[in-house]
């Protein structure tokens, strides 16, 4: 066989505008977090934060740093082991 030049991989495709899939708030409930980080390192969006604070068990929880970039796939309610947070849609 002879030898042909490889093609150049092609570009991914990006949407022209933000998809959202649903607005929604995020609500954390502080007291149930272990800071285990899984919302934070899953958010396909990098939505959430580690906060400063401590929750009662002596935990920092995260917080919701750009609750603009939020898409609503809810991933981070899925993902936590302890259901301290939850996606409320808005209306």
């Amino acid at each position: 066989m002879p030898f042909t030049e490889a093609k150049p991989a092609r570009k991914p495709i990006v949407p022209r505008a933000e998809v959202k899939l649903r607005e929604v708030e995020i609500v954390i409930i502080e007291s149930r977090c272990k800071e285990c980080g899984y919302c934070i390192e899953f958010c396909p969006r990098g939505v959430l934060e580690k906060s400063e604070k401590f929750n009662e068990r002596g935990y920092h929880p995260p917080y919701v740093k750009y609750p603009e970039l939020c898409v609503g796939c809810g991933l981070c309610e899925r993902i936590c082991p302890d259901f301290a947070i939850y996606l409320r849609e808005v209306s």
